[in-house]
């Protein structure tokens, strides 16, 4: 470095790998990819029989096409199979697409356009996610409308070199924090992580909301939640 400072006519720079790795193989997309994960999810509802109501299902998502748009960018056609258990047959639930355009990985699921990661990728980088609609909108959990997107704020927390999901190990992990906002009536947190070359191996979701204050200080929000869910989807196979 001192040589660089003192002799700088005769020194060059040697690109490295911040500057050449855009971070694409992330989210990764190919036609014939999938990955299977099983899915805890935990409803709240006020007005049901039961209260809360926890169900596990297996979710598979695989890239079965190409497409263009409008403006003749390629998207890739994804389908969503689930399934209660293994023993089952799949059974198609949603199809939506993705895409890398202008450096954005864009992801498109009913009708809402969503920015899940920027390249390059790097810690640090942040972004609006949910530039391409209103984050106010409402969303309908057990029948119980919610502002789910309220106060979302991607960014990039960690990039390490190790991780583990349930059994399976994964070489270069990117955690995205996309929401982690909080207030007495309202939470809205949201943790994902991507693996080179694989793409999701985790997400974890909190959307509830609760009108309990004084009586349910002190309580964890499982125990003072009146609505929303909590979502934990860990990746368990994959090509």
């Amino acid at each position: 470095m001192l040589a660089c400072l003192f002799l700088l006519a005769s020194c060059e720079t040697t690109p490295d790998d911040y500057q050449t790795d855009p971070g694409y193989e992330y989210f990764p997309l190919e036609v014939g990819k999938y990955a299977v994960y099983e899915v805890d999810s935990t409803i709240f509802d006020p007005t049901g029989d039961t209260m809360v109501f926890s169900s596990k299902t297996q979710v598979k998502e695989e890239v079965v096409d190409t497409i263009s748009d409008n403006n003749g960018e390629t998207l890739y056609k994804i389908e969503r199979y689930q399934r209660q258990a293994d023993t089952l047959p799949w059974q198609v639930s949603k199809v939506f697409t993705a895409s890398i355009q202008d450096n954005k990985a864009i992801l498109t699921e009913d009708n809402l356009r969503f920015i899940k990661l920027v390249f390059p990728a790097r810690k640090n980088a942040a972004w609006n996610g949910h530039v391409h609609f209103n984050p106010s909108l409402i969303v309908t959990v057990a029948g119980e409308s919610l502002e789910m997107f309220k106060g979302w704020a991607y960014k990039i927390e960690d990039i390490i070199e190790q991780d583990s999901v349930g059994n399976l190990a994964f070489d270069d992990v990117l955690t995205v924090r996309e929401a982690n906002n909080e207030n007495l009536i309202e939470l809205r947190r949201s943790n994902v992580k991507y693996a080179r070359g694989i793409g999701l191996i985790y997400r974890e979701l909190w959307i509830l909301d609760t009108q309990c204050i004084e009586a349910c200080e002190g309580q964890s929000w499982e125990e003072k939640a009146e609505k929303g869910f909590i979502l934990k989807q860990r990746i368990i196979d994959h090509n």
